[in-house]
């Protein structure tokens, strides 16, 4: 007989993927702005550090500087952001958003905004307590979880 939590865990994976898809990446190729889903989230960590580098955006998105300067190459060439060098490395790439850039990133975040809130109106209000309760749990013990502990414990068990 299988474990439950296999079942939970195949459920929770598939819920969780499909919920990121459609109010991530596929909302806004949905909204059919003028931004790629790579676009909006390279703006929203530019916006979150206030200002970054070109290689803290490669870190960031685990792509080479190369393919972050062809994106930054196209945000640029809309207006959305500005590069200017480091004065004390000129090697150093500064990137920040624009006026432009805050208002088409806020206009992609409170579109995801009102969508959220859709789909949470669907649930009646001791759904939607008891939802984002146990959300909230979930991604609190993710966020301090020792995932090398955590893998070799349960290699241990299956032993």
């Amino acid at each position: 007989m299988s474990n439950p939590l296999d079942a939970w865990t195949e459920r929770f994976e598939r819920a969780l993927h499909t919920t990121m898809h459609n109010l991530g990446p596929e909302l806004i190729k949905r909204a059919q702005t003028d931004l790629t889903p790579g676009q909006c989230f390279m703006m929203y960590f530019i916006r979150e550090q206030d200002h970054c580098t070109v290689s803290s955006l490669s870190e960031k998105m685990e792509v080479n500087p190369s393919a972050v300067t062809v994106m930054l190459d196209r945000l640029e060439n809309h207006g959305y952001v500005s590069r200017s060098r480091d004065r004390e490395d000129r090697r150093v790439v500064i990137v920040e958003l624009t006026e432009a850039g805050e208002q088409a990133l806020d206009a992609v975040m409170n579109m995801r905004k009102r969508v959220v809130q859709h789909c949470l109106c669907q649930l009646i209000p001791d759904e939607l307590e008891s939802f984002l309760t146990t959300l909230e749990k979930v991604a609190s013990v993710s966020a301090s979880m020792d995932v090398k502990t955590i893998l070799c414990t349960s290699k241990d068990m299956e032993e």
